[in-house]
């Protein structure tokens, strides 16, 4: 049985490794969680909020949420950016805090962003019962983690990002410092330790407008790499109504086949949803993966100055 276990916990701790950043099946609605070039794209304050729970009949499977807010700023010829995600996966917790400026200019009808984002994750580990070799529970060994240890690292994201009304894409990369962890079960002690692998992203896709009616079909793909293991592409496929209602499929390799719907129920606000279906060896054991979004988006308008005028805070 103690075999058994210490197998599928190896397992989980290569699927961590391999997947250090977090994943979303609706990443056309996420861009800028992957790419700082996409701050201030949209030219209106933009908040968007996802939840995913993976895996469902794991125990201690992994969920993740995550926050981004962009808000364009003229004077800094862009925007800047928060990202706020909360990832859960067994025994560990990360929790990362970034803030993104991205420079936006006219290009062929549409608009080139240039981006960058500082980061800052915290990884901890918020429980954990390990059996050492002698049979007893805790412990001070230098490669077991610690329950309660925790450990903050900075990095750095990049990303170039275009979009049209017809076409659009990106290239960025992330954990650019390659930052570690150090999580020992002694203090000052770092054997046991996460390190960050630098992750690539390719994005793009085509929104066809069908003449002479409300549809419009819109295919997708996004590729990731660490330029160690596998590399994964999704590929989406979204067909959308009278720029109200739309769905589609996701096939992601090696992983899961996914169907996904979304409606704006007001024009600046929207919500989407996508169920993830194993294909993996997992399938045994998962029920699939949830996944919930929700995005507004909205504009202050200041007032032109009329000319001839004087504001006085004395006459209202």
């Amino acid at each position: 049985m103690r075999r058994i276990i210490l197998g599928i916990a190896l397992g989980l701790s290569w699927m961590a490794s391999a997947q250090q950043d977090v994943q979303f099946t609706q990443f056309t609605q996420n861009k800028l969680l992957y790419n700082p070039g996409y701050t201030a794209n949209r030219g209106s304050i933009c908040l968007d909020l996802l939840h995913r729970s993976q895996w469902v009949g794991f125990d201690n499977a992994p969920t993740t949420q995550n926050f981004n807010a962009d808000i364009p700023i003229s004077f800094l010829h862009g925007g800047l950016g928060l990202i706020v995600t909360n990832d859960q996966i067994g025994f560990f917790q990360d929790i990362s805090f970034g803030l993104s400026y991205g420079y936006q200019m006219d290009l062929a009808g549409g608009k080139l962003g240039f981006g960058l984002m500082v980061d800052f994750k915290n990884k901890s580990v918020t429980s954990g019962d390990w059996v050492f070799p002698d049979g007893n529970l805790g412990g001070f060994d230098p490669f077991v983690a610690a329950n309660g240890a925790t450990s903050l690292s900075p990095d750095l994201n990049f990303g170039v990002y275009f979009e049209n009304d017809k076409v659009w894409g990106g290239l960025s990369t992330t954990r650019g410092i390659e930052g570690t962890f150090a999580l020992g079960s002694q203090v000052g002690v770092g054997e046991f330790a996460f390190r960050s692998k630098r992750h690539y992203y390719l994005m793009g896709g085509y929104n066809w407008y069908i003449p002479n009616t409300n549809w419009a079909l819109m295919p997708a793909i996004m590729v990731k790499s660490d330029l160690a293991g596998p590399m994964t592409a999704d590929v989406n496929v979204n067909a959308m109504y009278n720029n109200k209602v739309w769905g589609g499929v996701t096939y992601r390799n090696q992983d899961a086949l996914a169907i996904q719907a979304g409606l704006f129920i007001l024009p600046s606000l929207k919500l989407g949803y996508s169920y993830d279906i194993t294909l993996s060896d997992i399938s045994v054991t998962s029920g699939g993966s949830h996944e919930i979004m929700l995005g507004y988006c909205f504009r202050i308008e200041i007032p032109a100055r009329e000319k001839g005028s004087n504001r006085n805070p004395r006459f209202l």
